[in-house]
């Protein structure tokens, strides 16, 4: 009961947050209905978070989602979570949350949307800095593929990850991944030493890491 009750406290103060914050660029006076005004623009990752959600208040967000009020283009920045408690709230009274082509947006699409965000910077950064020669392109379209590199392969990219902005490997980081699976692959892992030994653990999961402990 006192867990429920506690959920309930948040839930009433992010919609008191959200009422005050989203009534002023609105139309409506109403909230439910000034729900329905707004729609969604796009993301952007401000790898600082320094700016504060403007729906519910919450400090220092990264992922900046863009909101426009389609009857008066008052924009608002909103965080992550935000985003998902405005898309339920919607939900709930069988609305649904629209982008500017009138596309339905949910989680998936807010997932889909940071996934293509990171792989647009990411391969900007490949064709202009890395995809040289037929071997280095091989590597760019194994990322393209899956994201999924042998740790032979992942280790040509470590002079290039260390040249990238601060930007660039964060997106670097949630694209690329290490394949583990085979026993040639963990093979490979016993001849790190030094820089790749650290390049590569860098990009292992929480999993591969407990593997390569018994490597």
């Amino acid at each position: 009961m006192m867990m429920k009750e506690a959920e309930n406290m948040v839930e009433n103060a992010w919609i008191q947050n959200a009422t005050q914050n989203l009534l002023p660029l609105s139309n409506s006076s109403d909230f439910a209905n000034a729900k329905k005004e707004w729609e969604y623009v796009g993301l952007v990752d401000n790898e600082e978070a320094d700016f504060d959600c403007q729906l519910c208040g919450h400090k220092e967000i990264r992922y900046e989602y863009t909101i426009e009020n389609r009857i008066n283009q008052n924009e608002m920045i909103v965080g992550s979570s935000c985003i998902l408690k405005f898309i339920t709230h919607l939900a709930e009274t069988q609305d649904f949350f629209y982008d500017t082509q009138n596309n339905i947006i949910d989680k998936t699409r807010l997932e889909n949307d940071k996934h293509d965000y990171w792989v647009d910077i990411l391969f900007k950064s490949l064709d202009a800095n890395f995809s040289n020669n037929d071997f280095q392109k091989s590597i760019t379209d194994q990322i393209e593929t899956d994201g999924k590199l042998t740790i032979n392969q992942a280790k040509c990219l470590r002079n290039f990850y260390d040249k990238l902005n601060p930007n660039e490997q964060s997106a670097f980081k949630y694209i690329v991944s290490i394949k583990l699976r085979k026993d040639i692959q963990k093979n490979q892992y016993t001849f790190l030493k030094g820089y790749d030994k650290e390049f590569i653990d860098m990009l292992l999961s929480p999993q591969q890491r407990k593997i390569v402990q018994f490597i």
